[in-house]
């Protein structure tokens, strides 16, 4: 890193690690049973990071090298360019290297051991543990008849470990529970290596000629659009010499083409198709301007023996909005049908595919020793946890363009500091190329997360589940455009709806194509699924990533920060309803969860009585999605009005300089007797407000029906827009617009003019109660909810 050495050697030790880990005599847990290693365990070094960083360059220690990855903060396992100024900071700071046994088997033999890393000194981390290395017990694989041990100099890349923690283990359990698994060393310093190419068509090949799931995901006759439209593809031949141009009039069913999953750059528009070369880059598009990724996808598009290539930027005429609208609304069949998706998964911190790397940064370290009878024990050291991150917190991922594509893409490349492979059957990388253990993370296709994918019914998640899933996942992503933000997720809500909703309707086959697509977008609305609409309204504002909230200091009304983000709050909330998820501003580290299990004992308190579509089209073509961005409801329910127990001007403003892990106020107040109630905003306080014209719209009550103390009243937080507002809304009917969700906590009554006990005495006297909301339910007067 500091130095530009770049050491091939996998498994060397510096002279440190070396008398740790010598290659005969004691390690430090040498011993029959665990119980003697336990007592001998402790710190064994005290490395600073510019030692560390000395020997991993300069020396080419391998164990020193995992030793600084784990160090290394997230955010510089994917921008190795600012890894400099981190040195800079952090070169005299210790850290305590300490060992302890993990698991062991019946005969209390020790199976692994963990190398943890401990922070030293004055600064508030102080005594933080960090993540470690994990060691288990190895055997060499060798590929051919030679012997390790005869030939010293044969030096296997491929070795098995001994998974210590497979499903189903338990302390206690023998030889014949554990698990194996493959390792492979890579020592490339690139990911466009040969044998890096050589895995991948592995992978390719056994995918598609022997994973069921992936072969059948693929949307086939339930495609929305039947194969009408064409898409135009990248012809980039197959070999070196072959010309590249756009072609055009491609059925993606009829035809086999890899995609591109990346991260715009200020160059990628500098070549992109329009208007006034459209005609030329049918002819040939000239490369010399092309951004590396570009470069790279053609080389690994010719390794592959894949003719075609789909790029946004070369297959979307730019400056054409109506082409942007019927190509924008493919890429479901464009990203679904694809052959290999590939991704540039480090987004901006890498220029292209091909990734530059420390060998022993990606291998994992075998550490070998004899023994005094002859025999030669190895030890496999792999870093703690790092799969997930590598991929999960990608930068690329942070892109909700990007989510998508992942989403509906059969298989995908990862380009990192290695390859990982994804697809609907299997997560693997150069490193651990069968997957099998190690990782837990699956393909985010709706299939793996319902039914099919499950071990057992008790397993399974709902629809609504499953969707709820995809909003939170897909609401932590950001976008340039904030109009974009239901457009983003339109091939995802086309695969839900194929997945869950067409079985449904297979009945209407015989309807026409334009009801057809009419019932595609009627299941859904605002991003909501309206079999579920009244629990889907109770979402609110969550934190995913802490390090991620703005500082205090970064929200100042006068400070640029909290402008723009004043300016996205007021532009999603023109765009979409009040109501719906979408119309919440979005910030790095923020995303949506919803508030209410199915398992919950609940009483609804509205009734949804009416969806009205704002200025639908019933005419309109396939890429008119105008129910399913903008409604209003008109519900009938109780607004508890007028609040003049909150200064909502003073939480408001406590809210911009506040960083709650809820990234909201926790406002206490007293509502009514023995009650106290809790207020997230989904977003800053945008103009002034009278106390008069807010109130609390109360939707779901949770615990009522049950023998319990404490009940919850979940609902929203609204303002009083007036009544009758614009040429749809001429019926009198007050206004509202969603501010926030509250949670209504009470012991007694929770509706104004009712009282309960705190605690039913039977269940017929909960089941009473419940009743008499439902009772009171239908008086209550209707409103608007835009």
């Amino acid at each position: 890193m500091t130095s530009g050495l770049w050491p091939k050697e996998v498994n060397k030790l510096c002279p440190d690690c070396g008398h740790l880990f010598p290659p005969s005599g004691r390690w430090p847990w040498d011993g029959d049973t665990i119980g003697k290693f336990v007592d001998s365990k402790g710190d064994v070094r005290e490395p600073s990071v510019e030692e560390l960083d000395a020997s991993a360059t300069s020396t080419g220690c391998h164990l020193c090298r995992a030793l600084l990855e784990c160090i290394l903060p997230g955010s510089l396992k994917f921008n190795r360019q600012d890894y400099p100024a981190w040195f800079d900071l952090n070169k005299g700071f210790r850290y305590s290297v300490s060992l302890h046994a993990a698991q062991h088997d019946s005969n209390q033999h020790l199976r692994s051991i963990s190398l943890k890393l401990t922070a030293m000194g004055e600064r508030r981390w102080m005594g933080m543990q960090l993540r470690g290395l994990i060691f288990y017990r190895a055997r060499p694989v060798l590929l051919s008849d030679r012997n390790c041990s005869e030939e010293p100099n044969v030096r296997p890349r491929r070795w098995v470990f001994k998974e210590v923690d497979p499903p189903g283990h338990y302390e206690g359990i023998g030889d014949a529970g554990l698990m194996e698994v493959d390792i492979v060393q890579p020592t490339s310093a690139t990911t466009f290596d040969p044998l890096a190419f050589e895995q991948l068509r592995r992978w390719v090949d056994e995918c598609t000629q022997k994973h069921e799931l992936c072969k059948t995901a693929t949307p086939g006759k339930n495609s929305i659009f039947g194969f009408e439209q064409t898409v135009r593809l990248v012809d980039v031949g197959l070999n070196d010499n072959s010309p590249i141009c756009l072609v055009e009039g491609f059925r993606v069913d009829q035809v086999r083409y890899n995609t591109l999953s990346y991260q715009w750059t200020a160059d990628t528009s500098k070549t992109s198709l329009r208007k006034h070369n459209r005609a030329a880059y049918c002819h040939a598009i000239p490369t010399e301007a092309w951004p590396k990724v570009y470069k790279d996808v053609v080389i690994v598009c010719r390794a592959l023996g894949v003719r075609y290539v789909w790029i946004d930027s070369l297959c979307i005429v730019q400056d054409d909005l109506e082409d942007w609208k019927v190509q924008s609304s493919m890429m479901q069949d464009v990203y679904s049908y694809g052959h290999l998706n590939l991704a540039n998964v480090l987004g901006k911190h890498a220029d292209g595919l091909e990734v530059s790397r420390y060998p022993t940064a990606t291998s994992p370290c075998i550490l070998s020793r004899t023994l005094e009878d002859g025999s030669t024990e190895h030890w496999g050291c792999m870093e703690d946890g790092s799969w997930r991150e590598h991929i999960q917190d990608a930068p690329l991922y942070t892109r909700a363009w990007c989510y998508q594509e992942r989403f509906l893409s059969a298989r995908t490349v990862q380009f990192g500091q290695q390859l990982y492979w994804e697809c609907r059957e299997q997560f693997a990388s150069e490193s651990v190329p069968f997957g099998k253990a190690f990782y837990n993370i699956k393909h985010p296709d709706l299939i793996t997360t319902s039914a099919k994918g499950k071990e057992s019914a008790s397993e399974t998640m709902s629809p609504a589940e499953i969707w709820e899933t995809i909003v939170k996942i897909y609401t932590t992503t950001q976008l340039t455009q904030q109009s974009d933000k239901l457009v983003a997720l339109r091939g995802v809500f086309n695969r839900f709806w194929e997945r869950f909703e067409v079985e449904a309707e297979a009945r209407k086959q015989e309807s026409s194509q334009q009801v057809q697509h009419q019932q595609n977008i009627d299941w859904c609305i605002a991003g909501l699924w309206k079999r579920d609409l009244i629990r889907q309204l109770l979402w609110r504002r969550d934190t995913y990533h802490l390090d991620a909230i703005p500082k205090p200091e970064w929200w100042p009304e006068e400070d640029a920060q909290q402008n723009s983000f004043n300016a996205r709050a007021t532009e999603v909330l023109k765009l979409y309803p009040s109501w719906s998820w979408a119309a919440c501003p979005s910030y790095h580290g923020f995303g949506i969860c919803f508030t209410t299990q199915p398992t919950d004992k609940v009483e609804d308190m509205i009734v949804i009585e009416q969806i009205k579509p704002l200025n639908y089209n019933p005419q309109g073509t396939y890429t008119d999605y105008t129910a399913f961005d903008s409604s209003v409801l008109i519900l009938r329910g109780l607004l508890y009005s007028g609040i003049t127990t909150i200064d909502l001007s003073q939480v408001f403003a406590e809210w911009r300089t506040k960083s709650e892990s809820s990234g909201t106020v926790k406002h206490h107040a007293r509502l009514m007797r023995r009650s106290a109630w809790w207020i997230y905003f989904d977003r800053p306080l945008l103009t002034p407000l009278r106390p008069e014209s807010v109130g609390v719209l109360m939707v779901r009550l949770v615990g009522l029906g049950e023998v319990r103390q404490t009940r919850y009243m979940h609902g929203l937080l609204v303002e009083k827009l007036g009544t009758g507002m614009g040429e749809d809304m001429m019926d009198g009917l007050p206004t509202y617009r969603r501010m926030g969700f509250f949670l209504l906590r009470s012991k007694r009554g929770v509706i104004p003019g009712v009282e309960w006990p705190e605690r039913f005495r039977t269940v017929e006297e909960a089941e009473a109660a419940a009743r008499e909301v439902r009772e009171r339910r239908r008086t209550w007067p209707l409103l608007r909810l835009v």
